[in-house]
């Protein structure tokens, strides 16, 4: 995609010049010194040692799911080979994993395996062959490809996933659960689902960027990376919202902040809504989420 600066005059185009990253290192190197930024996630561990391989990666998102992302300079098609491999390590060595993320982020810090973890690949181009091959795919992959120009960097999401519950054993008759949202709604009382759907369909609402992603008790709102996560009570709606170093506009003060031990990364404030009438007000405070992740 083209590209233009515009000048000082307000009317003139410049082109801005495409550039490469000169090895796969300095993609790496950027993106993880940046991946809070980027995309709302804290490093665990970089080019963590396994048997057979070397993870380039490890992280926690701010909904405390593990994140495995490799690096790739342009198109190759063992990345989805190998990320699928580091995959397969994260999950059967849990205790590990929990381990790392806890001497990096605090003794204190959850790790929520209930999701399935995420593989994010990230590179200049994706093969058809590579895009064919994940749509036939359980796990969750993201493609991330970036673009590098002089002086700028973006990315793009090429295919927007929802996050996958890993089913566990139950007392129900199949023996599994599935994290879907009829699942969690049912869980509430009537006027928390009233509130919720409406909440939702506003954040929905908010740009055709926005996805969902569903878990056990709570539902995640996201572009780059999660804005807002909302937890359905019995009766009433917990909200939490990122931040960051942003100053938080809230004249009504009923935002408090979440204490850095929970592990929530810079999903910083929380409030709770039981009213319909009180959901005007709490978008007020989810855009200014939104636009901090998106800014």
């Amino acid at each position: 995609m083209p590209l233009f600066r515009i000048e000082s005059d307000g009317q003139s185009l410049k082109h801005v010049s495409r550039q490469e990253f000169l090895s796969e290192k300095e993609l790496h190197k950027l993106v993880e010194e940046n991946l809070q930024e980027l995309l709302g996630i804290s490093l665990i561990a970089s080019e963590y040692p396994i048997p057979n391989g070397r993870i380039d990666s490890l992280g926690l998102d701010d909904n405390g799911s593990p994140v495995i992302i490799e690096y790739k300079w342009k198109k190759e098609l063992s990345a989805v080979v190998q990320g699928l491999f580091y995959l397969d390590w994260v999950l059967t060595n849990r205790r590990p994993f929990e381990s790392i993320v806890r001497d990096i982020l605090g003794k204190d810090t959850e790790v929520d395996w209930s999701p399935q973890p995420r593989l994010i690949i990230i590179a200049q181009d994706f093969d058809v062959k590579e895009l064919a091959a994940i749509n036939q795919m359980d796990p969750s992959i993201e493609l991330i490809k970036y673009s590098l120009y002089d002086g700028l960097f973006s990315y793009e999401n090429v295919n927007i996933v929802e996050s996958r519950p890993i089913s566990r054993k139950t007392s129900g008759e199949n023996g599994q659960v599935e994290h879907s949202l009829d699942n969690l709604i049912n869980k509430a009382t009537p006027h928390a689902r009233e509130m919720f759907t409406f909440l939702r369909d506003q954040i929905l609402n908010i740009s055709e960027a926005v996805w969902e992603s569903v878990h056990e008790h709570y539902c995640d709102y996201r572009t780059a990376s999660t804005f807002v996560t909302v937890n359905l009570r019995k009766d009433r709606l917990r909200i939490f919202i990122k931040l960051g170093d942003a100053k938080l506009d809230d004249p009504q003060k009923i935002t408090e902040p979440i204490p850095k031990k929970w592990g929530y990364g810079l999903l910083n404030y929380q409030f709770d809504i039981s009213a319909l009438d009180e959901i005007d007000y709490s978008m007020s405070l989810i855009r200014q989420a939104y636009e901090y992740v998106n800014r």
